[in-house]
């Protein structure tokens, strides 16, 4: 498998190591190959435990990101529920008042400015009501939502809001550096596989046979295939989900593979195989329980189409949230 992408590094490195392996036995022992700044397959393979440790990381920064979304989404949609319910209790209470005239509006997008200076204005509101000196009758004072819910304990569901904000940028921070750490690490070992081509092209005649195995860092030339479609849904009795897909008519298809990505964006550099299917098998489905161990968690899936020539082509992300 040639590099296309994070996801492929840790096969394709694989195969390199291989690869390698069978080049030090044909050359001898004393006679390794060692590239010119000193890297030998000692080093290399030292940098794919790296290399896994890195992936993890993301991978897990990803699954946290995913989390405190998921955690702030909620109490974002449990606050503008109170919002609509205290903006319909004062029309319906204080009609013609002014209370009734500045009411903030219900927000309709998640930016954390419009949500918190929303939230803001209605707890001030709020205060003013309860303060009233005459209020009509009917209206008892302190003013209580449904469920008994206080102004105090409104502005409690507030300062969580507020530490849910920064806990989902604090992730975002984590997320950002160990991808470009990630990303340092991989450069580096593409330089070093890239060396590894050339120089063993130098330690055997042409058309040796650990000359034409050598792996390929890029795809061939060649067609890139049609994307399948993909679905995926939550699956109860499994506590999975389950990604299905259309067969691929591509007379060079080799295999296909199932990638995720914690969060509901879908980063194709954050990808994790998380399944390497034949070409032929059937059914076409996969059960998987990445990225969902907590109600709330959302994993996005996309399905490969891989050919032989390495060339390959993604479905449309499909995503699914574990409930409740």
């Amino acid at each position: 498998m040639p590099f296309t992408g994070p996801a492929s590094y840790p096969p394709t490195l694989t195969s390199f190591l291989a690869h390698w392996t069978l080049v030090n036995t044909e050359l001898g022992g004393g006679n390794e190959l060692v590239l010119v700044d000193g890297e030998n397959r000692g080093n290399v393979d030292a940098m794919r435990t790296e290399l896994d440790a890195a992936r993890d990381r993301v991978t897990d920064l990803g699954v946290d990101r995913s989390q405190a979304r998921a955690e702030l989404v909620a109490l974002m949609d449990a606050l503008q529920g109170r919002l609509v319910e205290f903006n319909a209790r004062v029309r319906a209470d204080l009609p013609g008042s002014t209370f009734s005239r500045i009411l903030p509006e219900a927000f309709n997008v998640r930016a954390e400015g419009v949500v918190r200076e929303a939230l803001r204005q209605m707890s001030r509101i709020w205060a003013k009501i309860n303060t009233m000196s005459n209020p009509p009758t009917g209206l008892a004072l302190p003013l209580t939502l449904l469920g008994g819910m206080s102004q105090a304990a409104f502005d409690t569901q507030r300062d969580l809001l507020r530490d849910a904000y920064r806990a989902l940028s604090t992730a975002d921070v984590d997320l950002r550096e160990a991808r470009e750490a990630r990303n340092d690490l991989q450069d580096v070992i593409f330089a070093l596989l890239k060396a590894y081509r050339l120089k063993v092209a130098t330690r055997f005649p042409e058309g040796h046979a650990l000359i034409e195995s050598l792996p390929a860092l890029r795809p061939a030339e060649g067609h890139t295939p049609d994307p399948v479609a993909a679905a995926a849904e939550w699956v109860p009795a499994s506590t999975q989900a389950k990604v299905t897909w259309t067969a691929s008519a591509d007379a060079d298809l080799q295999e296909y593979q199932v990638r995720a990505v914690p969060g509901d964006e879908y980063e194709s550099e954050d990808e994790q195989i998380l399944a390497t299917i034949p070409a032929g098998a059937s059914p076409l489905e996969l059960l998987s329980a990445f990225g969902l161990n907590s109600p709330g968690q959302v994993v996005g899936y996309k399905v490969f189409v891989v050919l032989d020539t390495g060339n390959e082509r993604g479905s449309e992300a499909v995503y699914v949230t574990r409930p409740a």
